[in-house]
């Protein structure tokens, strides 16, 4: 079951999202003496990282790793790194303990080995996720038929992190080798919330609340379980 929050515009949003997170990730603390944010990229989180960055936080306490990343160089326009580093890892939080997924292979699948023992150090389970949807029903880099995608998906699988080659198009771009967690990974988390805006990917969420191959819609494989609460927030 999703809980779902809409909100009349962004601002609200923003406000009360960023709120949430600081409560989700100070009861993480409470908890288990640390807390883990995983974020993705994006337009759309920017505002909510740049907000979390002037937070009142543990900082000390709390690390912060990626849900994907495109197999490009950090400095890349498209790295999803180089956005986390610009909006979140500026201000209250600008020495907070950040893992990233690229390395130095020159493919995501020969650098996948390094990038799971990385994220292996993170604290387990993780508290909070926050991921987005496209117009195709992926999340993170799960995306839809791509190669590496039936693994990553596997119930049994017990890696955190694997390669993805998705098929090129108008919502992948031009970089299409990415690293992404896997289904497994995600599912080890307190809370994980879904972010975006506006009317279309609102109607393409409902499809994905039906029952369907997950394969067409992977962030099905959030939608349809009952191990890690989900909230959806969004606004026009």
């Amino acid at each position: 079951m999703v809980r779902e929050f809409f909100f009349e515009n962004r601002t609200h949003l923003l406000t009360a999202l960023s709120a949430e997170c600081q409560d989700v990730l100070a009861e993480g603390i409470s908890k288990h003496g640390l807390a883990t944010l995983l974020v993705s990229g994006g337009t759309t989180p920017a505002p909510l990282y740049e907000a979390l960055s002037k937070a009142d936080m543990n900082w000390k306490k709390i690390r912060i790793g990626l849900v994907d990343e495109r197999w490009v160089d950090d400095q890349h326009a498209a790295s999803n790194e180089a956005l986390i580093r610009r909006s979140l890892l500026i201000n209250n939080a600008k020495n907070v303990e950040f893992v990233g997924m690229k390395n130095a292979a020159a493919t995501a699948a020969a650098g996948q080995a390094e990038t799971e023992t990385r994220y292996r150090g993170l604290p387990n389970p993780f508290t909070l996720a926050i991921v987005g949807m496209g117009a195709d029903g992926h999340t993170a880099s799960l995306f839809p038929h791509a190669e590496g995608l039936a693994d990553a998906l596997r119930e049994d699988n017990d890696q955190l992190t694997a390669a993805i080659t998705a098929t090129a198009s108008d919502i992948t771009g031009p970089n299409t080798e990415r690293m992404t967690l896997t289904r497994n990974a995600l599912l080890n988390t307190d809370r994980i919330i879904i972010l975006f805006t506006g009317e279309d990917k609102l109607a393409i969420f409902g499809k994905a609340q039906q029952n369907g191959p997950v394969e067409d819609m992977p962030i099905r494989a959030l939608l349809h379980q009952d191990k890690v609460p989900v909230e959806l927030y969004w606004a026009p």
